[in-house]
């Protein structure tokens, strides 16, 4: 596995969405990746913070639909 294949994939394999192999793969290349490592780490914070942020602000209808239709083409992206 190379770091493009596991950042196209990274939402998969935080929302648990893998094949057992192929997360094992993933885990395998957090091991020996600490850079990917460090971007699984900040994506996880990164996504908690906004989880944890989002309710206390009011987000404009239409940039919350431009957001999430942003944020999930890159999630099935792949």
């Amino acid at each position: 596995m190379i770091c493009k294949e596991l950042a196209d994939f990274l939402c998969d394999y935080i929302d648990g969405a893998l094949d057992p192999e192929t997360k094992a793969d993933f885990e395998e290349h957090f091991s020996d990746c600490p850079p990917c490592l460090a971007f699984l780490n900040t994506y996880k914070k990164t996504s908690h913070l906004c989880r944890e942020t989002i309710g206390e602000m009011e987000i404009p209808p239409d940039f919350e639909k431009k957001l999430k239709e942003f944020i999930n083409k890159k999630c099935k992206k792949g």
